[in-house]
């Protein structure tokens, strides 16, 4: 090993030292990152075999906690050996060396009858149970399915789903169906939050995701990238050249978490023109938090909140999200977000404003700074009136 090297590895050891010392900054310990993903099973034509390895090499590279996954499909000879939610789950728990669950309930059979279709999840976390609703039938039968997680953040209720394709009547009616079995799972097995994914085959205004999403009643469910990007289409079909988006990530709004980071994700060709799947995937990351409603039936967060930065550890820039609660007066107190140095020492400052109630993401780019900034531990803190809270990054370069 040269001397540079050397040197350049110690330093390298000292930081992760430091930050193993010092409790070590959250690398998803306090959030959870959640996926639904529809992977188009193993249609004849689409290199099935292929695109299973690119999406297992994109899946390590996201890193999700839990994914809702549609389209699930193995052969009618193999005896479940080929299962691709098996095959995904394997593979990531190799790479990462802990246990990855999955669970998968049959649907039907699909591609002219060639394979066995389900839906399932696959998570890194514990699962304490799990079970499966029979929805009304389409042209094919359809599930919802469910996990109680024990993740770090809380014990959650997961459910996934893929609803009917060729009937929009069809659909509200699954939906129904699968608000009710929330309803009765969320009363025989509490948790912190429930969370819903799926391929619903509708985009945000239609019907059926109404039906989720009106604010009017008292439960309704937070469309996580529509919360995240307001504005934003999102859209996840097609993957090449996507104009509509029926692929989401909610959150039922009595729970007690709030999205902070929501993107759409497997949105890379793996080898200039063929995609992993006809559809990309959504990718939301939660925080614990509590959401509420303004006169204008408009979410937004009731406390005032930093959420944890985004990626961590990071080269040269990061994501930093905090939430301002509504105030009497419209306007929060004035509200600062600076960065420090692990001796204290003020770095930058990244927010000095009065701010309306909401969700805001400010980006910090190390190499911005008057020489740049070393590898190491950082400090970012917010403050406004008399709240204040602080938060560790890493910087590795």
């Amino acid at each position: 090993m040269s001397g540079k090297l050397k040197f350049k590895w110690l330093d390298m050891m000292k930081t992760i030292l430091i930050f193993l010392l010092v409790g070590g900054v959250s690398l998803g310990g306090d959030t959870l990152k959640v996926m639904t993903y529809n992977i188009q099973g193993m249609k004849p034509g689409t290199e099935p075999e292929v695109r299973i390895i690119h999406i297992i090499d994109k899946l390590i590279q996201i890193d999700p906690d839990i994914i809702g996954v549609q389209e699930i499909n193995e052969s009618l000879s193999g005896g479940g050996a080929d299962n691709q939610a098996k095959v995904i789950a394997d593979s990531l728990s190799a790479y990462f060396g802990i246990n990855y669950n999955y669970y998968t309930s049959f649907t039907h059979l699909s591609w002219n009858n060639q394979f066995r279709e389900f839906v399932g999840i696959i998570t890194k976390h514990n699962v304490e149970e799990e079970g499966f609703f029979q929805l009304v039938s389409g042209v094919f039968p359809r599930k919802v399915v469910w996990n109680k997680i024990d993740t770090p953040i809380g014990t959650v209720n997961f459910f996934n789903t893929h609803l009917s394709f060729n009937s929009s009547s069809v659909r509200v009616q699954q939906v129904q169906q699968i608000i009710q079995y929330i309803e009765n799972t969320e009363n025989n097995h509490p948790a912190i939050a429930s969370i819903l994914t799926g391929d619903f085959n509708d985009p945000p205004n239609a019907a059926s995701i109404q039906l989720l999403t009106n604010t009017g009643s008292d439960t309704f469910y937070v469309d996580s990238y529509k919360y995240v990007n307001p504005g934003s289409p999102g859209y996840t079909i097609p993957s090449n050249a996507p104009t509509t988006r029926i692929d989401y990530v909610f959150t039922k709004n009595t729970g007690s978490l709030v999205p902070f980071e929501s993107d759409v994700v497997m949105n890379q060709p793996y080898n200039g023109t063929n995609y992993c799947s006809d559809h990309l995937g959504v990718l939301t990351s939660f925080d614990i938090g509590v959401l509420s409603l303004d006169e204008g039936n408009n979410l937004y967060p009731e406390e005032l909140k930093l959420f944890q930065n985004y990626p961590n550890p990071f080269n040269p820039t990061t994501k930093i999200k905090f939430s301002v609660p509504t105030a009497a007066s419209g306007f929060s107190p004035k509200t600062t977000v600076k960065v420090f140095d692990i001796l204290g020492k003020q770095v930058t400052t990244l927010v000095d404003a009065q701010l309306l109630a909401g969700i805001y993401e400010v980006n910090f780019d190390a190499s911005s700074t008057a020489g740049g900034l070393a590898s190491g531990i950082y400090l970012y803190k917010i403050q406004a009136g008399e709240y204040s809270d602080v938060k560790k990054m890493i910087l590795l370069r």
